[in-house]
């Protein structure tokens, strides 16, 4: 006996041996590497030697496996750094494959085995937000310690997870925020804001993009999160301001999105009390939960891994100025939001911070302590966190097999083929999987042909699928009772194919289809009997090389981009005045009619085959002249204001730009005050993205950037573009930006929603109900009922004669005035909020304040015009149903007067 405990023992000591020796190089400390402790004040590493460290780290340490797994936005190198056991990671495929076992249960075929064999996959996901660079520097040193240590904590965590680290989210905006700040050192605006967006279109919003994966970045990690490593945890690391708690720690405050299983609620509610009873012990104070960030929207990086049966959670700590520290007295604390009224102990913020000096190195300490609570936890709670997991797949494909939104139905016969293509790759890309009838079938009682694609819920991602297709219904909140209402974190309705102008069909009962899973969407096809040419359809095909002209209905978003490649190439291009039918198809006012390759000048088969590998596009060909009257539609050149504030909205238009190839001139302070005639000789419209008033007219303080960035367009800038617009300009102004104008310009109209309190109305990210008139030039395309992303938006009221008249508020100077302005800036309604009924999905409070009233408006300014949205037509570029309207406001000079009774 004694004999087999000596040799045990030998054994056990042998292992710990080779476990502590299992590196064959020496692994270098990051400071030694840096030249300085990770989180030292005024020290910040690029991402080229964050890059060098990994890969050295990768290449000398047996326990890291560093990859590059693509490119950012800006070609940057965008790592993955997988940390484990040396025999894990020699596993390496048999882990993934288990992982992938576990997210998806119908894949498992021994589940004693996997449940023996598995190891918890913990994703870390540093620096996100640039500007929050504490991640992304403490990573370097978390990957030395787990690479090292020779402690038996750090030896379970290794043996029993594989940590996937993402060294940052955002390689581009971890340089930029650091040229920045380390220029701005010893300056008044030290640490202050970047003049440009950290991240290249969407800078903080790079937070909102995790469910329609408009960016590089966002698809990359994602790539990884459902179709490699599949994570039973991920750990979203955030910075927040500082005049509060110093850490947040889940659980969440309400609400709790019903699509979420209880379990994923629970369990978090765990991972965040072990995280704030290790981080008291070690006497880190002022840790939070339960407060100012809720579980409802579906959109951020750890919210939609939520809805994949993910364990995914947020912390936020208190930021220091980038890496300057700050001194805070303990009286200037506060609380103010909610779960935290007060700066005072209470249940879920029992120990706050007693003030004083706050450092990048305290951040970067608070950091470590949550991410080794973490996995401490789940290398304890291995097999029953993985459980858990298999649990939550099993479930959710019970649930939908049992009906209650069986399935959802995309029809193939799509106003927009395109629009629903690309939907159902998003969804793909999420890990959805989408399926297409062979043969036609019938389900909730009617009948639909093959071909139509299907989404059965019965997956185990259905909790992402139903927050993607369902209408959400938030619930109604207020501060207190008969109190303001209480603002979401961020979007309360978000529904993907509302926003994307995508039909759809949902069926409740189940129902069997003969169905195929498609490995890979192809594009769609359209109507059958047209022949293709390229990846656009014509009909006839035999007509088309001698047909004089060519049609298109104009109600594909591809539509305005192949306008401006026909304009590059000298094709010329009209507008249909009126409806009319010709080729056999009934065309509404507002089609385009392109001049065919019988035409002098017209659209060539060569040019249409070039143009036909880009574009989508429905095309009607025919020798017969078109009989109805038609105005041509001049090239016409787009300038996007981007102002030194760094507007997010400035670079969603950019993106949405950039994505339909439509071409634009960036136009800055100093270009805009240079006078309306250098401006109208390098374009002809002007959009004004959804920045308020001040921050155009002011911009930054001279004392808080650099002396090149201060400053907004003031009142000469103002002057400029006004006189741009009398000249024969298009000012186009979304959202925030519409009050400027209104103020400025002396529109006859005002904002409804201007300076209402939230007791008095309240609509924060939700889909609204709009009743288009299609046949505005501004509305080409769009169907009459429609909708509109309305996120704290505006609503316009326009000013009549018996209104301004019967103002008793005005004087008799200004109601001459009023009255003038009405005679010379007439103004039509483009768009108006529906009369009743207007919530489509999400939450207002007090939807009759813009119950039929102006959504989007249009004034002819002098020889030019005006048009203000009044909520974001390119919202994200997400709601993608209105991108029409900003594609159609950029041709709208272009658009030649009309000249009655013109025909061919």
């Amino acid at each position: 006996m004694k004999s087999r405990v000596l040799a045990l023992c030998l054994l056990l000591c042998m292992s710990s041996v080779a476990y502590a020796q299992e590196k064959s190089e020496t692994v270098q400390s990051p400071k030694e590497f840096l030249g300085h402790k990770v989180g030292a004040d005024f020290k910040l590493a690029s991402w080229s030697k964050i890059v060098e460290y990994f890969r050295k780290l990768g290449k000398n340490s047996p326990r890291v496996n560093t990859r590059e797994i693509g490119k950012s936005t800006e070609g940057r190198p965008f790592l993955l750094v997988e940390i484990s056991s040396a025999k894990n990671l020699k596993n390496r495929d048999a882990l993934i494959k288990a992982s992938r076992q576990i997210a998806d249960p119908r894949k498992i075929t021994d589940k004693k085995k996997l449940l023996k064999d598995a190891k918890v996959v913990i994703g870390l996901a540093c620096s996100l937000h640039s500007i929050e660079v504490a991640a992304s520097q403490m990573s370097l040193e978390l990957a030395h310690h787990l690479a090292t240590a020779k402690d038996k904590r750090t030896k379970d965590i290794l043996d029993n997870c594989v940590i996937v680290l993402f060294p940052s989210q955002n390689p581009d905006g971890n340089d930029k925020v650091r040229d920045w700040y380390l220029k701005s050192l010893g300056r008044p605006w030290e640490g202050g804001r970047l003049p440009w967006l950290y991240q290249k279109y969407a800078g903080h919003d790079n937070n909102r993009d995790w469910f329609m994966l408009n960016l590089k970045e966002t698809r990359l990690v994602t790539e990884a999160l459902y179709f490699e490593w599949a994570p039973t945890i991920y750990y979203d690391i955030h910075q927040m301001g500082n005049s509060g708690a110093r850490f947040f720690v889940p659980p969440f405050h309400d609400p709790i999105n019903p699509n979420l299983d209880p379990v994923v609620n629970q369990t978090l509610m765990i991972i965040g009390g072990h995280m704030s009873a290790d981080l008291l012990r070690k006497k880190k104070r002022g840790v939070i939960s339960g407060a100012i960030y809720d579980n409802w929207w579906a959109g951020g990086n750890r919210t939609t891994p939520q809805r994949h049966n993910i364990v995914a959670l947020l912390t936020e700590a208190a930021s220091a100025n980038i890496a300057s520290p700050v001194f805070q007295r303990k009286r200037k604390l506060r609380g103010g939001r909610r779960g935290m009224l007060d700066y005072r102990p209470a249940v879920n913020f029992p120990d706050p911070w007693p003030g004083g000096w706050w450092r990048l190195r305290d951040i970067v300490e608070y950091e470590l302590s949550a991410i080794d609570s973490l996995a401490t936890l789940s290398a304890r709670y291995r097999e029953e966190l993985l459980q858990s997991q298999i649990e939550l797949g099993e479930k959710q494909i019970r649930l939908g097999k049992a009906g209650s939104s069986f399935a959802w139905l995309v029809p193939e016969n799509q106003r927009d083929p395109e629009r629903a293509s690309q939907m159902l790759t998003i969804l793909q890309r999420a890990g959805i999987e989408v399926h297409r009838a062979q043969k036609a079938f019938s389900a909730g009682g009617q009948e639909y042909p093959a071909g139509t694609r299907i989404l059965f819920a019965g997956q185990p991602f259905r909790p992402h699928l139903k927050d993607m297709m369902e209408r959400q219904i938030y619930p109604t909140r207020y501060e207190y009772p008969g109190g303001p209402a209480e603002a979401p974190y961020d979007m309360a309705g978000w529904t993907l194919p509302i926003q994307m102008g995508v039909e759809y069909v949902t069926i409740d009962r189940p129902f069997k289809a003969d169905s195929e899973l498609l490995s890979r969407l192809t594009d769609p096809k359209g109507i059958t009997t047209r022949t293709r040419v390229g990846r656009i359809e014509a009909l006839p095909r035999r007509s088309l090389e001698t047909a004089k002209w060519l049609a298109t209905k104009n109600q594909r978003l591809r539509d305005a981009s192949f306008v401006f490649r026909l304009h590059k190439e000298g094709v010329p291009v009209f507008v249909a005045d009126a409806a009319f039918e010709w080729a056999g198809q009934s065309f509404k006012k507002g089609s385009l009619i392109i001049a065919g390759p019988g035409a002098k000048k017209g659209l060539t088969e060569a040019i249409l085959g070039t143009i036909g590998k880009e574009y989508q596009l429905e095309l009607y060909a025919s020798q017969e002249a078109i009989p109805v009257a038609k105005r041509r539609l001049k090239p016409t050149r787009i300038g996007l204001y981007q102002p030194f504030t760094a507007s997010m909205d400035e670079g969603w238009t950019r993106l949405v730009f950039d994505n339909f190839a439509i071409p634009y001139l960036t136009l800055r302070n100093a270009d805009i005050r240079a006078g309306a005639k250098d401006l109208r000789r390098k374009v002809d419209v002007v959009i004004l993205p959804a920045v308020v008033a001040s921050s155009i007219l002011e911009g930054v303080p001279v004392d808080a950037t650099a002396p090149q960035y201060a400053g907004g367009l003031g009142m000469e800038g103002v002057s400029a573009l006004q006189r741009f617009v009398e000249e024969g300009g298009v000012l186009i102004a979304n959202d925030r930006s519409c009050g400027l104008l209104i103020d400025q310009f002396k529109l006859p109209l005002k904002n409804v929603t201007r300076n209402k309190k939230r007791e008095e109305f309240y609509c924060a990210g939700s889909i609204v109900r709009v009743k288009y008139d299609w046949k505005h030039p501004v509305a080409f395309g769009m169907p009459e009922r429609g909708i509109g992303f309305f996120t704290k938006s505006r609503a316009f009221s326009l000013d009549t004669a018996e209104s301004i008249k019967g103002n008793k508020k005005l004087s008799s100077a200004q109601r001459q005035l009023k009255l003038r302005a009405l005679k010379d800036y007439p103004t039509s309604l483009v768009a108006r909020y529906a009369n009743s009924m207007v919530l489509v999905s999400g939450w207002i409070h007090k939807p009759a304040v813009i119950a039929g009233q102006g959504a989007i408006t249009e004034t002819k300014y002098g020889k030019g015009r005006v048009i203000l949205f009044g909520f974001r037509v390119q919202h994200r570029a997400q709601a993608q149903q209105t991108f029409r309207l900003l594609f159609n406001s950029t041709l709208r000079q272009g658009l030649l007067p009309e000249k009655a009774g013109k025909k061919d």
